[in-house]
């Protein structure tokens, strides 16, 4: 059986390429783009794909470092204070289904979401369960062997036509994580660090300058005539050809660079996102999945409070003083923990952040016409505690949590599953990161079971779990 190698520029090592320029973001894309399609071809399918959803796309919020169910969409009103906690449910759109009052936006839009209550996890370390999270297996002994949703999707699908990469990482593609797995780099996000409305960002658009590009074409042109010189298979120099086009394409187009320019969106639409790194990026996914992209991963946390420097990389790992840290990082209400410094920020929480980005997402893809066609998936590497711990946060648990999903054919105003009394445990079947992986799949238009073959030995499926029932539409 013939396994998947990627290649380098017209055979060349990829420290050779990377010395004459001809690498791109750490890698050769031609190379990069002939492994995509040798991937396609030798990949077997255990099932026909589902051609209705075909061309979905998909942005994934990762509430990097583990947000709590209690206080986003699982609140336990009728549980001990210790529990609870200090916020009430609020009834949204849908009756007899209630969120944690601190997200009234989103509330008055339940019914364009599904929320999953019985979710539950393995690890709750943030390493081992963001890769479980995230790929949908769980990692064995010495790291993550495989591939996160997006990496895999740009194996399997590849670039859409317009010159715009299929995987994005705004700032990477899930921390604590490993993205290509047994892929290999040729398959990693392309990252957009920093924040989206600064210069420094747009500049890292794949478009480069006449005279840049003419020296590299030039190189490329000399490095192709040597290797004609020395090959006696003229279908290898077709098909090089043909990357090197597919790859100037990409370079030249100018879609990313459109797509970075939020200052083309009303000022309206960009405030109802969050005037911040925070919203921005949220907005970028949604011109992105619009240029183009297939797979978009958010890593949605706001930098404060007790943790970084307030800059750009945020986290929801509130160990202490939870319902200061959620609201804002502002100067917070209760005393400091032994040895914590206060990291100030000047504006909105991840609780309110969140409630604001991901409500008008929703309102924006609907009147785009895009939200069918967009699944939007909202989760955690872990849920958090039942019992508040004495510094007034929660901390690692993966026995219970819940996440968020809609578009993309996802049954709007469904709740499935739930915790018992105490949000301690799944009161009905669990639904685990494999059954959601299953799912992502399946609304992208991919059958869940069927099988990959990279580089290894035999056929290995892309996921290893369940549609979740009910699910969708």
């Amino acid at each position: 059986m013939k396994t998947f190698q990627p290649r380098g520029v017209f055979g060349m090592r990829r420290r050779e390429a990377l010395q004459i320029g001809a690498g791109l973001f750490g890698l050769s894309l031609p190379g990069m783009l002939e492994a995509r399609a040798l991937a396609a071809g030798t990949s077997a399918t255990s099932g026909s794909v589902n051609k209705t959803r075909s061309d979905v796309s998909c942005i994934f919020l990762f509430l990097a470092g583990g947000a709590s169910h209690f206080e986003t969409f699982d609140p336990k009103p009728l549980a001990p204070a210790e529990i609870r906690g200090l916020w009430n449910p609020l009834q949204t759109n849908v009756p007899g289904t209630f969120l944690c009052e601190k997200l009234p936006l989103l509330a008055q839009r339940m019914d364009k979401v599904a929320l999953i209550r019985s979710w539950q996890g393995k690890s709750g370390g943030h390493d081992i369960g963001s890769q479980h999270v995230t790929s949908g297996f769980f990692p064995p002994r010495g790291g993550q062997y495989f591939p996160n949703f997006g990496c895999l999707i740009s194996a399997l699908r590849g670039s859409r036509p317009g010159g715009v990469p299929p995987h994005f990482g705004l700032p990477v593609d899930a921390r604590y994580t490993k993205p290509p797995g047994y892929l290999g780099p040729a398959f990693d996000a392309f990252n957009l660090k920093g924040d989206p409305c600064k210069p420094d960002l747009r500049e890292a658009a794949l478009k480069l300058t006449p005279v840049r590009f003419e020296d590299r074409q030039s190189m490329l042109t000399q490095l192709e005539n040597l290797n004609r010189l020395g090959a006696g298979h003229s279908g290898s120099f077709e098909a090089h050809d043909k990357f090197s086009h597919e790859a100037i394409n990409l370079l030249t187009s100018g879609a990313m660079e459109r797509a970075l320019k939020l200052d083309e969106e009303p000022l309206e639409l960009r405030t109802r996102y969050g005037l911040n790194i925070y919203g921005q990026r949220v907005l970028l996914a949604r011109r992105l999945v619009e240029a183009g992209a297939r797979f978009v991963t958010i890593n949605q946390a706001v930098q404060g409070g007790l943790f970084g420097d307030g800059v750009t990389d945020g986290t929801w790992d509130n160990h202490q003083l939870l319902f200061d840290s959620m609201m804002s990082f502002k100067p917070p209400t209760s005393k400091l923990p032994s040895g914590y410094k206060w990291h100030g920020y000047d504006g909105p929480g991840n609780l309110p952040q969140l409630d604001m980005s991901l409500s008008t997402l929703l309102d924006d893809l609907e009147e785009r016409g895009l939200l069918e066609t967009t699944l939007i998936v909202v989760m955690g590497e872990f849920g958090r505690t039942p019992r508040i711990n004495r510094d007034g946060g929660r901390d690692h648990y993966p026995n219970a949590g819940s996440l968020l999903l809609a578009g993309g054919g996802v049954k709007g105003g469904a709740v499935i599953g739930a915790t018992d009394r105490t949000g301690s445990l799944p009161a009905t079947r669990p639904c685990t990161p494999e059954d959601v992986a299953a799912s992502i799949y399946h609304a992208l238009g991919l059958d869940p079971h069927r099988t990959h073959f990279p580089r290894l030995p035999r056929p290995t499926p892309i996921a290893d779990g369940e549609v979740i029932e009910g699910l969708f539409a």
